[in-house]
């Protein structure tokens, strides 16, 4: 399965239940997006109107933990919490930045991507201890955090890869295109 947010997502929070009967259950307050679902895939689409900036929405998107899943936002992301430990995750996309970003990752199923097309600020990913991560970030940086390194200046294309990452197959890929500030993997 896969969900998209478009234009973007703000003050969205997603959790997983492997209980669930349905593939997701959603609520959203203020702003109400248009929900489309098919057998494959779930589509959150605001309105033109919606802005990242603003406070008068918000939501609550809870996936069938039974199920794998994408998740794709296109068109900047800001408030973001999300909870995906139990989630079978198989691929996290943020198309257009992100902004006061936090994600509890799943324990990986192969080389789980994860990809940012823009840039960072006050953006965290937990991942499960003992998990390897590929970091690239293409466009540069400050405080940049990876496990126990911290970099206060971080140059155009710097990439840091955990120790163990080539030998095992159950890692996460992360790839930033845009500027990072305050981006944490720990």
């Amino acid at each position: 399965m896969k969900i998209s947010f478009i234009p973007g997502a703000a003050g969205i929070a997603i959790s997983a239940d492997p209980t669930m009967d349905e593939s997701y259950r959603a609520r959203f307050d203020g702003i109400l997006p248009d929900l489309r679902t098919t057998t494959e895939s779930v589509t959150v689409r605001f309105p033109r109107s919606f802005h990242l900036d603003g406070t008068g929405y918000g939501g609550k998107v809870m996936l069938n933990a039974s199920l794998p899943w994408a998740v794709e936002v296109c068109g900047g992301t800001s408030r973001l919490d999300a909870d995906l430990r139990s989630l079978p995750l198989t691929r996290l996309d943020l198309q257009g930045g992100a902004d006061q970003v936090r994600v509890d990752l799943p324990a990986p199923c192969g080389t789980v991507a994860i990809r940012i097309a823009g840039g960072v600020s006050q953006v965290a990913f937990h991942r499960p201890s003992g998990v390897p991560v590929r970091l690239a970030v293409i466009g540069g940086g400050t405080r940049l955090r990876l496990g126990e390194r911290t970099l206060d200046t971080v140059p155009r294309g710097t990439t840091l890869t955990d120790p163990g990452f080539d030998e095992v197959v159950d890692r996460y890929d992360i790839w930033v295109s845009g500027g990072t500030d305050r981006l944490t993997v720990a």
